[in-house]
This record gives structure tokens, C-alpha cells and sequence, in this order.
């Protein structure tokens, strides 16, 4: 989105904003950074609360990905307006306790921080073994199979081939290894990356899920997989994949320094921490993934499922969104 653009979005919704202080609502929330620089700019010219939800750096990420240039007005601007933004808010939630330090420690911010991670609905995803055996019998695995499980997209923010070279490198420590993908790229794309790392179709399976039905896929996994590369604004986010892996009774793989994730790994031994997706980070870490697959089942699921609804479950974290917002309207 150019910046003109963006002036036309804002000034679009200063003018909502405007009406609706006349009418004496005296509060803003806004969700992402994107959305709080602008509400930071309407609160500012109003002389409204603000409260930040979801905060991260977009404009570090977008460096990051290469999507911006450091140099750029874009990244320069949106920088600038993020730290006006937790500077003048009087909440701010986001996902890890690095966001805290930076905003405390580094920035000096005087408002209000509450750490608030992503929220996974850990409702819908409850292990259910009726389910588990019904896909992997379409699927044609037996219960005895290890399986890595993967939900999500190839490149752009996200490893892509490197992805497929992870588990080529697993396999040849384990060739009985199965992998489960879902995505919404199609069966092509996926195929031309696992051909390039040289993994036989035979050794995973590509699915496509709407939203509604995707818990299903879930429950065939042995262990999650995160493929986010690591970089320094990768500290920042928080990715809801983990709680659902987590909440689904499965332990994961990440990178190291991607959101919290990586320290509830081992703090809460329910995952696996590599360096990078190199065929030396992949292959040194697999006794400790053979670790968890060689785990009882069972009791694995139950202690992911504990950690996952305490770090990411709704009831464990509405009421720190709860006091978010009475924190906001006290004033």
C-alpha cells in the first residue's frame, strides 16, 4: 500500500473518529501496530485514549522479510510512528516478554503493558482419537507411524524449500518419517519444493482445509512444525500455530529466537529448538525429537495440552484482555 494511500485511509478515519468524540466516546483500540499508528495520530488530534492491541514491529518485520528498505521513508515513518504510538498509549498488549523489555527498559513507555500472546481456541482443538485414526486410515498410516505435521504457507515470511531440505535431512536418519501438510499452496508447488530437496512423494502428504475442518489434520500429527526464520524481529511474534500444536497435545520444532516460543520449548519441555533449518542445526537435533516420539503418547498429549490452554488457552488469557480494557476506561 503506497503512503498516499495510507494519508486516504487516515484522514478517512479521523473523520469517523472525529464524530464519534463529539458524541463522547473517549476511548480507541486498535488492533496490529498498522492500525495503531493511525490510531495513534486520531487519539493524539482528539485527545482519546488509546489502547494497542497485538503490538510488533511491523515496520522491522517488513525490513526483515525484504519488503522494505531500512533507508526507505516508508520504514522510516512507520518506525517512528510505532514508538509515538507506545509511547502515548495508555495499553499496550502484545505477545512476549521481549516486546516488555524493549518498551520499558529501552523506551521508557509509561502506560500500561500486558503481555497477551496469541489466543488459539483450545475448544476446537481437543485431541480426539476417533478422529486421529479416521484421517491417518484415509491417509493410509498406522498408529505406530511418526508423523510431522505442518499447517501453514511456503515462502515469503516463512522458509520454502528449506522446509522440505528439514525433514530430506531427518529422513536419512529415519526413513520411516511420514509428514503431513496442510497449506493453501497447491499439490504442484508443494511437489516442486520437496522434489528440489529430493523427499520421495511417498513420504508426505499434501492436504487442503478450510478453517472449520483443519483440527482434524491436527490430531494425525505426532509433532508441529514452525518454519519462521529467525532474525531480530522475529523476538516480537507470536504465532498462533504454536498454541494450536500445543492445545492439540503436540510438542513442536521452532527456530531459535522466533516470539517466546523457543523458550517454552525447553522451559516447559514441550519442544524442540533449532538454530536454523541447516542440514547441521536439523540433524543435531533429532535425539531430541526421537525423544518425544518415543514418548508415551498419551501422557505427551496431556502435558502439551496443559501447557498450551495455560499459554495460549482463551480462558487463561481473556482476563488479562479483560483488565486491558478496564485499565483503558478507568481514565
Amino acid at each position: 500500500m503506497s503512503l498516499k494511500q495510507k494519508a486516504i485511509d487516515l484522514l478517512s478515519g479521523l473523520r469517523l473518529l472525529a464524530r464519534l468524540r463529539l458524541k463522547g466516546i473517549r476511548h480507541v483500540m486498535t488492533l496490529g501496530s498498522v492500525a495503531g499508528t493511525f490510531g495513534y495520530v486520531c487519539a493524539r488530534l482528539l485527545g482519546m485514549r488509546l489502547y494497542l492491541y497485538q503490538f510488533e514491529p511491523h515496520s522491522e518485520l517488513s525490513r526483515d522479510a525484504g519488503a522494505w528498505r531500512a533507508d526507505s521513508l516508508q520504514f522510516r515513518l512507520s518506525r517512528w510512528l510505532e514508538r509515538k504510538a507506545a509511547e502515548y498509549a495508555t495499553v499496550v498488549a502484545s505477545g512476549t516478554r521481549f516486546m516488555r523489555e524493549r518498551l520499558k527498559d529501552q523506551w521508557g513507555t509509561k502506560g500500561r503493558f500486558i503481555q497477551i500472546p496469541t489466543v488459539a481456541n483450545d475448544r476446537k482443538f481437543t485431541f480426539d482419537a476417533a478422529i486421529r485414526a479416521e484421517v491417518r486410515a484415509e491417509l493410509g498410516l498406522h498408529e505406530s507411524d511418526k508423523v510431522l505435521f505442518y499447517s501453514g504457507k511456503f515462502g515469503g515470511l516463512y522458509y520454502g524449500v528449506e522446509t522440505a531440505q528439514l525433514f530430506r535431512w531427518l529422513l536419512d536418519i529415519e526413513p520411516g518419517l511420514k509428514m503431513l501438510i496442510v497449506t493453501p499452496h497447491s499439490d504442484d508447488e508443494v511437489h516442486a519444493l520437496y522434489d528440489q530437496a529430493g523427499v520421495p512423494r511417498t513420504a508426505y502428504f499434501v492436504r487442503h482445509s478450510s478453517y472449520d475442518d483443519i483440527h482434524r489434520y491436527y490430531f494425525a500429527g505426532d509433532m508441529g512444525l514452525i518454519t519462521i526464520p529467525p532474525g531480530p524481529s522475529q523476538f516480537f511474534r507470536s504465532s498462533i500455530k504454536v498454541g494450536e500444536y500445543l492445545c492439540s497435545g503436540m510438542p513442536f520444532i521452532t527456530p531459535w529466537g522466533v516470539s517466546e516460543d523457543y523458550l517454552y520449548a525447553t522451559e516447559k519441555n514441550v519442544g524442540v529448538v533449532v538454530h536454523d533449518f541447516s542440514e547441521n542445526a536439523v540433524k543435531a537435533a533429532w535425539p531430541s525429537i526421537k525423544h518425544y516420539f518415543d514418548m508415551d503418547p498419551a501422557a505427551l498429549r496431556a502435558h502439551c495440552r496443559a501447557v498450551g490452554v495455560d499459554y495460549r488457552g482463551f480462558d487463561a488469557l481473556n482476563p488479562r484482555f479483560k483488565s486491558a480494557v478496564e485499565h483503558l476506561l478507568r481514565g
